[in-house]
């Protein structure tokens, strides 16, 4: 599991900032749509979450001095609506529904398509499905940060 963590954390999408130059570069390298099958969300928020929204979701992640603007504070979307969390916000915004400049030249990436191609077989029906599960995880962890 551990080597599979190294391999997740340089894989999907890397962020390399270079903080001197304000650079942000994108990297893509292919997952192994098994392992990342097994993992919770908090594991695949970690790895492909975290270097922009930080850890715990904060909005602080070693990324962030690269973007054009704020990232969100995860942790307090349920304060902000109400305090009910915003689920099908959420959701929309991690499948790319919701497709908002936020870093600049480029999008968040849209986890629907991204997680849709890491499964390279079966049909689209079935690779859409992998991709929703995969977004129920980490909206569901999302949930789970608020305060």
């Amino acid at each position: 599991m551990k080597k599979f963590l190294g391999i997740l954390g340089m894989g999907g999408f890397v962020v390399c900032v270079n903080t001197s130059a304000g650079e942000l570069v994108i990297k893509e390298q292919p997952l192994e749509w098994q392992d990342v099958a097994h993992l919770d969300g908090g594991v695949v928020f970690s790895n492909l979450c975290a270097a922009c929204h930080g850890p715990g979701g904060e909005g602080n992640g070693r990324a962030v001095g690269a973007l054009n603007r704020d990232v969100p504070n995860l942790t307090t979307l349920s304060a902000r609506n109400d305090g009910i969390y915003p689920y099908a916000r959420v959701k929309n915004a991690i499948i790319g529904k919701t497709r908002v400049v936020e870093h600049g030249a480029i999008d968040m990436p849209s986890w629907e398509e991204q997680f849709s191609n890491v499964r390279p077989s079966g049909s689209a029906l079935i690779r859409k499905a992998y991709a929703h599960e995969r977004i129920h995880l980490l909206t569901e962890y999302i949930q789970s940060l608020q305060g």
